[in-house]
């Protein structure tokens, strides 16, 4: 038995409860899916199945040669369904969850597992999600280091990486809760993955909440400090807080990007969590993570949940909120 990790959490269905949360770790035994090494499958015919999610992607990861407005590219994956390319028809742009099932911030030049089969990597590419306070612009994700950003759909120019969902394979990642559809075949329109209940939060009456889907218990303050710090000043208030016990816990931490981004409802905006969440002073801002820019350390991965962009900063010289966790990584 080994333990296997990548980075970007995901949910797979436990009967009897609710959604168990899977942070990508896994033991395994002999000739089970591994991470970094036997995750992904190369089917022989120009797919490659990732066992971990169910999906199927391209193994050229520009199929379309080119790199197109969001129209046009949704046209192209059309293009590709009408030709049955490698014998399917059902090829559609990822969302924004699935394009960042992909993504390990662990690496770069390109921020994707170790050991995969892809070929044919560019820089940017197009997700089939649309940002909620701007109809015009559209979520997609720079496969060289990480980053979720949006672009204009008319007037920016990104690649497409077409997938689908392999066999009878389950959905495990979740819905991005996208309602509203602006072009036959993107989110919206197709609304993919798996529904998250609507009781999804604990209150559990001590300073916590706990997140039924994805097992992590958060303070009930998304700004406990009353403030923004630095990346060093954040790491010290955790430890203060461990020293202390705060609310009978000593295991708090700096969530990761996946862990702020399980809370991400991609319907909604400014800030971006669910609908009747229990949560008080969500700032409007951007949120420290732990994981610092392997490309280069001085910056740190944070997420904004004004809009759910993911992006970095200095860790010295930007000030941003601190939101504790613990359970997960």
């Amino acid at each position: 038995m080994r333990l296997c990790r990548t980075h970007e959490r995901i949910f797979l269905q436990n009967p009897g409860r609710w959604l168990l949360p899977v942070l990508l770790f896994f033991l395994l035994s002999a000739g089970d899916i591994c991470g970094e090494v036997g995750r992904f499958a190369d089917n022989r015919d120009g797919t490659v199945t990732d066992r971990l999610t169910g999906l199927m992607w391209t193994k050229d990861a520009d199929p379309a040669a080119d790199s197109y407005d969001w129209f046009r590219a949704l046209d192209a994956v059309s293009r590709f369904n009408e030709a049955g390319y490698c014998g399917y028809n059902d090829w559609r742009i990822p969302n924004v969850n699935e394009l960042a099932s992909l993504i390990d911030r662990g690496r770069y030049a390109p921020a994707l597992p170790a050991g995969h089969p892809f070929r044919n990597i560019h820089v940017w590419y197009w997700t089939g999600t649309t940002t909620a306070d701007y109809s015009n612009h559209a979520w997609r994700i720079y496969s060289f280091l990480g980053h979720i950003d949006y672009g204009h759909k008319y007037y920016m120019f990104n690649h497409v990486w077409p997938v689908r969902t392999a066999g009878d394979a389950s959905f495990v990642i979740p819905k991005t809760g996208q309602q509203v559809f602006y072009y036959k075949g993107d989110d919206g329109f197709l609304r993919k993955g798996r529904g998250l209940p609507k009781e999804r939060f604990a209150d559990n009456g001590d300073g916590t909440v706990t997140d039924r889907v994805s097992g992590l218990m958060w303070t009930k303050s998304a700004d406990l400090p009353l403030g923004r710090k630095d990346w060093v000043k954040a790491g010290e208030f955790i430890a203060r807080l461990n020293a202390e016990g705060y609310c009978g816990y000593r295991d708090w931490r700096l969530p990761e990007v996946a862990d702020l981004r399980t809370l991400i409802d991609y319907a909604g905006e400014d800030p971006v969590l669910p609908e009747h969440h229990p949560f008080s002073h969500v700032d409007s801002g951007i949120y420290w993570s732990s994981e610092p820019n392997v490309q280069d350390p001085r910056y740190v991965w944070c997420v904004d949940l004004k809009n759910s962009r993911v992006d970095c900063y200095n860790k010295l010289n930007h000030r941003q909120y601190v939101w504790p966790v613990r359970g997960g990584g």
